[in-house]
């Protein structure tokens, strides 16, 4: 396969010759070339920068409603961010889906007390339908105001899940996953084109 580098200089080196057999003293092929290879160093550049971006160390909080619960993270933005319409994450919100990110343990700073709750072992009936924490997880939440902040995985014990809501910070990447789709409401993945009022901060 032939590299961009080297399809560069030989579409140069044609242009070239076509300019020396006919005398245009006009845009050039050579001149595209030079743009083609701007572009594919623009290109790069911008993948290069994107890179750096995620790998960035950044910290961020999260917190509970009243603020008795806080989860400090440093670290880079997490691989796995996850929108997720399982009934399990409906229920535990009381809205349509959830967003989560799975954040190394050892770079987060827990502050507060929780009180816990662990799924599916403390339910008292039988699941019947399959969710994102069907492994089997223990959710941290305020015992003041009732905010889930974090929880355990049982199958992942190295990293704990946080809900993004809880950042309440708009700048954090978006979900990487959608997962369970099945029980999604259907409208709430289009919410931008439904036909409702909006309304302004002040109302």
């Amino acid at each position: 396969m032939i590299s961009k580098n080297l399809y560069t200089l030989s579409v140069g080196v044609v242009a070239a010759a076509l300019l020396a057999a006919c005398g245009s003293g006009s845009a050039t092929a050579y001149d595209l070339a030079e743009e083609t290879h701007a572009s594919d160093h623009a290109e790069t550049t911008v993948t290069d920068s994107k890179s750096a971006h995620d790998s960035e160390i950044k910290t961020r909080k999260a917190s509970c409603r009243c603020g008795r619960l806080t989860v400090t993270y440093n670290g880079p933005d997490p691989e796995r961010i996850t929108l997720c319409h399982c009934n399990s994450c409906q229920l535990r919100t009381g809205t349509m889906f959830s967003v989560q990110g799975r954040f190394p343990r050892d770079k987060v700073t827990i502050d507060g007390e929780s009180n816990t709750w662990t799924f599916p072992g403390d339910s008292p009936q039988p699941i019947e339908y399959p969710s994102c924490d069907s492994g089997g997880a223990t959710y941290h939440f305020c015992p003041v105001c009732g905010t889930t902040v974090y929880w355990d995985i049982a199958a992942a014990p190295d990293l704990i899940g946080i809900a993004i809501g809880t950042l309440t910070d708009p700048s954090f990447p978006p979900p990487k996953i959608s997962g369970f789709e099945t029980y999604g409401h259907p409208w709430a993945m289009e919410a931008s084109e439904l036909p409702i009022k909006r309304l302004e901060l002040a109302e």
